[in-house]
């Protein structure tokens, strides 16, 4: 799906859930988040190809992919949690968003934390240490 489309399924959705929430809020906030899982599901269908991209690219250049795996990992747990964020917050839940975002960073220093301890210990290596 090119950026166009998904522009123009998200100024159509704002329309008309703007048009929704004087009458019906619920239907305006399920319409607007069944556009967002429209929208991310139409761009997956490409995450096989560039993930296997990635892999070829990576082998070929002696790239530890175990780094790799645990970025990916980040990326997709900042890309949930942003768009779970946005939902909950729209509905009105700003503590529960707010609670949300501080899981994700957590899970995020937690999915990390093998590769903050192996640019420590490369910095020990350098360092004499």
């Amino acid at each position: 799906m090119s950026i166009f489309a998904v522009c123009a399924i998200a100024v159509v959705t704002a329309v008309l859930a703007l048009m929704l929430r004087t009458q019906s809020p619920h239907s305006a906030m399920l319409l607007s988040v069944a556009a967002g899982v429209l929208i991310i599901r139409s761009l997956f269908k490409n995450l096989p190809e560039t993930l296997s991209g990635i892999s070829a690219v990576l082998s070929e250049g002696g790239v530890d992919t175990a780094n790799i795996t645990i970025l990916l990992k980040v990326m997709g747990i900042c890309f949930v949690t942003e768009f779970t964020c946005d939902c909950v917050t729209e509905a009105g839940l700003l503590s529960l968003s707010t609670n949300i975002s501080f899981a994700g960073k957590l899970l995020v220093l937690f999915t990390a934390m093998p590769l903050f301890n192996s640019i420590i210990s490369v910095i020990n290596t350098l360092g004499g240490g």
